[in-house]
């Protein structure tokens, strides 16, 4: 139950709560006073004397307001409280279904707004499949747990309404309704935890399943190629067996609950039944009453334990979602903020060191890129020309020196400023299934149609953009898979210019085309020299005709190899 209470008070607006359980419980003391009210009527009914204490003070409520305790009366009272209960219980669970519906939204808006503020590094750790998992299943799931938790602390307050009328009526048959729905949870408590054991499974085996999935498809096209397709299917196989065992255990042990609850509920009714005519005589108007309050109770309490079951076999993934978010939270990047960055002499770096793990990727690295230069960084794969990239940008600060622009560290400049005033094309470039359009904008409402256009004629796309079917509104397909390699950067590329930047940085945008579309790039890229400052990181021999400088990055060290300006 404590696990249920958190999940109920872990998400959703205080005062909200707080009124969503002060309507249930007034609903549950209407209804009170509408069950009580049959007491009276009964005795008006039979021609018995009410003398309990709930006759009396049903009585003496009445005679206060100038009612008389007719049958009329008596009646309106419990058909009001009947009423007003489901009056009640209506707004109360109107509330809980904006909190349902808004708590897969939180979530989901929460972990992706963190998942964005996060810092470069904690994504080289992360399988990208986990968070699309989280954002759709698990999301539902903790909603569906969510609302069971609610509807838990629902029937809750209703069934402690109803033993402390039963008190009222008759202490002992209060006693025989808590002791017979303990004893009920406590025979069918072992398919609460295995509910629970089963839902933890499915959590745990899902990630698993959509993280390897996610990854698979990202590479459908080499797998296939190569026939090795066929063999993933044995270990999703494997993943979905388990999932199948886990749902198979939570439909029986949720069906089991329910069936069992009925014939137990209904023995202990029957036994005290039995015990109240022959032992305790007790009048047939509250015999009546006795046998409504305890069927009720006894029902609340199969029905909180099916709720709690319902919850615990979601919590797993709301807790995991929550956790997620948590963890994206503690890893987010700090962004500096201080002067406005230029870019009126150049960047560069100062003696900058970094290792990953221990190892070694830059030792004491200085180079400069000089304000409007085409400035080249080369050397073999594996030799730290990515990084130079990741620290020029602030994806990571370096371990020792500094990341200089116009003399200043960039830990001293308002880092979002800076990053504003970068075009940057990656290696692994990546295509939105959307148009050209929204693939060169980004979401950005302040670019309209002819800036989009610019960015495209000065990446040279705009000639084959046009000749598609709908110009910029045709869809690149996943990935881009409709367009050719040379296409797709150059989608990127303008990408990278649309905002119009003053540093445009490359890392190894050609290492894939053939000779002839990489040399069409580097004219377009020799050409934005200038009026851009350019860094270009790459292997391929074809940039170095247009470079201005080169850097040959070798064992973690850089060397000058070439500097136009200074030859001049």
């Amino acid at each position: 139950m404590i696990t249920v209470l958190r999940m109920y008070f872990a998400v959703g607006a205080g005062p909200r709560r707080w009124g969503v359980l002060a309507c249930l419980l007034a609903a549950g003391l209407a209804e009170g006073i509408g069950l009580a009210s049959l007491l009276p009527v009964l005795a008006v009914a039979t021609g018995e004397a009410g003398d309990s204490p709930v006759d009396r003070a049903i009585v003496g409520a009445l005679g206060a307001l100038g009612l008389a305790p007719d049958l009329g009366v008596l009646l309106a009272l419990v058909a009001g409280g009947l009423v007003l209960k489901a009056a009640l219980t209506l707004l109360a669970m109107n509330h809980v279904g904006y909190a349902v519906a808004g708590v897969a939204t939180s979530l989901r808006l929460a972990l992706i707004e963190r998942l964005l503020a996060v810092r470069w590094g904690y994504f080289t750790r992360q399988p990208v499949g986990r968070f699309a998992n989280a954002v759709s299943l698990e999301a539902s799931r903790a909603a569906d747990a969510y609302l069971a938790a609610a509807l838990a602390i629902t029937t809750g307050l209703q069934g402690i309404v109803y033993i402390v009328l039963a008190f009222f009526v008759s202490w002992p048959v209060a006693v025989a309704a808590l002791v017979a729905g303990s004893v009920i949870a406590g025979l069918l408590s072992f398919l609460v935890r295995m509910a629970q054991r089963a839902g933890r499974k499915q959590t745990r085996r899902t990630h698993e399943l959509v993280a390897q999935l996610t990854d698979a498809l990202h590479g459908i096209k080499p797998l296939k190629a190569m026939g090795r397709h066929v063999r993933l299917v044995h270990v999703f196989g494997d993943l979905i067996a388990d999932l199948n065992t886990s749902l198979r255990r939570q439909v029986f042990s949720r069906q089991a609950l329910r069936h069992m609850q009925e014939p137990l509920g209904a023995v202990f009714l029957c036994v005290g039944f039995w015990v109240a005519i022959e032992f305790w005589a007790v009048p047939f108007s509250q015999l009546v009453v006795m046998a409504v309050l305890m069927a009720n109770a006894v029902a609340t309490i199969g029905k909180i334990q099916q709720q709690m079951q319902t919850a615990l076999v979601g919590e797993s993934a709301f807790w995991a979602l929550r956790n997620a978010i948590d963890e994206a939270e503690a890893e987010r990047e700090t962004i500096t903020t201080g002067a406005a960055p230029t870019l009126a002499r150049g960047c560069g770096l100062a003696h900058a060191g970094f290792a990953y793990d221990g190892r070694v990727v830059l030792d004491d690295v200085s180079l400069e890129v000089p304000a409007g230069s085409l400035t080249v960084i080369m050397g073999p794969s594996g030799a730290g020309k990515t990084t130079i990239a990741d620290l020029m940008l602030g994806l990571n600060q370096p371990q020792a020196g500094a990341v200089l622009i116009d003399g200043q560290p960039l830990a001293a400049l308002d880092l979002a400023a800076w990053r504003a005033m970068v075009g940057y094309v990656p290696q692994e470039l990546f295509l939105f299934h959307d148009t050209v359009a929204a693939n060169v904008a980004l979401g950005d409402e302040t670019l309209g149609a002819d800036d989009i256009e610019a960015a495209l004629r000065a990446a040279g796309a705009w000639d084959f953009v046009a000749a598609l079917p709908d110009g910029v509104d045709t869809v690149v397909g996943e990935r881009g898979t409709k367009l050719s390699g040379g296409q797709r950067q150059r989608i990127a590329l303008a990408r990278a210019l649309v905002r119009k930047p003053r540093l445009l940085i490359l890392d190894e945008v050609t290492s894939a085309l053939d000779p002839a579309t990489e040399d069409a790039i580097v004219a377009n890229i020799r050409a934005l020299a200038g009026a851009l400052t350019v860094l270009v990181i790459t292997h391929q021999p074809a940039w170095l005709a247009p470079a201005n400088r080169v850097y040959r990055l070798a064992d973690g060290r850089v060397a000058l190899v070439r500097d136009a300006a200074s030859a001049a």
